[in-house]
């Protein structure tokens, strides 16, 4: 039996996103294969954390301090840190404990590139052209435009830093892609054999047989944070103003998520006097996956996408900016869904018509969805992590 603890900065709430997914079947998968695993979470900067308990009445308080002789108390086997494309602290950490017998893996849910494609010239242009954003505010975003040159040069640098941190410490760095290995050789001349690549899994046991077809509305659906420099959310209802100026007025575009730029998307809305747009701020999404049949993703990066295959097992086609590299680990294009080049609207726009007149073809992409998602069944990724621990 081996002893796994895996450390995170939130506590678990799994309907909060694909992280606490991630952690929940992990702790409730391992133990099916011998294994006892504990969850600590820290909130504070890695300065206290809580060993996480469903009652949170009941969890146990440990201070930075006495944690390392808590993992040794409690024979700490394998270490799985899931804050590593974020930061390299656990890492520093477990390079300054030096725990006999312990292994460290460290695990990266978003593309190495999150940083310099969410605060990219794109982040700039949005807030200096907000309506609502504060004059000054505005300022310091054109600053920082005409700097970017020098800003995107650091970027870099400090994505190389951390993932360097993060590689140099662990017996192996878990990504969620095969196509980020490539990406990471462009800024590094080290061997990278101890990266590692498992895909997330489905985000729900049941995958739905070609019967869901028959409930399809004409309704197109995005399931999104509400953020704007990282989903684009902008491009999405300009995209829409296009078809509804070609004439789809029989089609619904419901946008199920929250988010810090909720008002702003709004008023872009009603800016572009869109008429067939509905916010319904944080909901279940399953029934609206049950209903549509078309699924927008305009997101500038990803760690994976776990929306993409929510649609896919719901029998709803998948439409994604080339915009990330694991996006080829989810869509085969023409197949399973569409990859458009990034940034093109037109092309978006072009692939979405063609959606939505031909039915035929609709039903053809999800029959083929509804098969390859299966790839990303629940015990074929826990399989992978048992694979993964043994071989450490």
């Amino acid at each position: 039996m081996k002893n796994i603890y895996i450390i995170w900065i939130k506590r678990l709430n799994v309907q909060r996103g694909g992280v606490h997914r991630i952690i929940y079947m992990l702790m409730q998968r391992l133990p099916q294969y011998g294994y006892t695993v504990r969850y600590l979470y820290t909130e504070d900067t890695y300065q206290t954390f809580h060993l996480y308990d469903a009652d949170e009445n009941n969890e146990v308080t440990i201070p930075l301090a006495e944690l390392r002789q808590y993992l040794i108390d409690n024979q700490c086997d394998l270490l799985i840190g899931q804050d590593g494309g974020l930061s390299s602290k656990l890492s520093e950490l477990v390079a300054e404990w030096k725990i006999p017998g312990m292994k460290y893996v460290t695990q990266f849910h978003n593309s190495i590139f999150l940083m310099e494609k969410v605060f990219s010239r794109h982040y700039w242009q949005w807030v200096a052209h907000s309506q609502s954003t504060p004059a000054k505010v505005k300022m310091l975003a054109l600053l920082r435009l005409l700097i970017y040159p020098l800003w995107l040069k650091r970027c870099r640098q400090s994505v190389l830093d951390n993932f360097l941190a993060n590689y140099r410490v662990a017996d192996a760095l878990i990504l969620l892609s095969k196509y980020e290995i490539p990406e990471i050789k462009k800024l590094t001349d080290i061997e990278l054999s101890r990266c590692k690549v498992i895909n997330n899994p489905l985000s729900w046991e049941n995958v739905e047989n070609d019967d869901i077809l028959k409930q399809k509305k004409k309704q197109v659906l995005i399931v999104s944070r509400l953020y704007n420099p990282e989903k684009r959310l902008d491009r999405a209802l300009k995209i829409w103003q296009m078809l509804e100026n070609r004439g789809f007025t029989d089609w619904q575009l419901t946008i199920v998520g929250a988010g810090v730029h909720e008002e702003y998307l709004k008023a872009l809305s009603n800016e572009l006097c869109l008429k067939h747009v509905e916010f319904t701020g944080r909901q279940d999404p399953i029934p609206y996956y049950r209903d549509a049949s078309i699924f927008m993703m305009t997101s500038a990066v990803e760690g994976w996408g776990l929306t993409l295959t929510e649609s896919m097992q719901t029998g709803v086609v998948p439409i994604a900016f080339d915009s990330y590299p694991a996006l080829h680990d989810i869509i085969t294009d023409c197949y399973d869904g569409y990859i458009i080049p990034d940034n093109d609207l037109n092309a978006y726009v072009d692939c979405m018509e063609e959606l939505m007149r031909n039915r035929t073809e609709r039903e053809r992409i999800a029959r083929n969805g509804l098969k390859s998602c299966r790839r990303f069944e629940i015990n074929n990724i826990v399989e992978q992590w048992v694979k993964l621990i043994e071989s450490l």
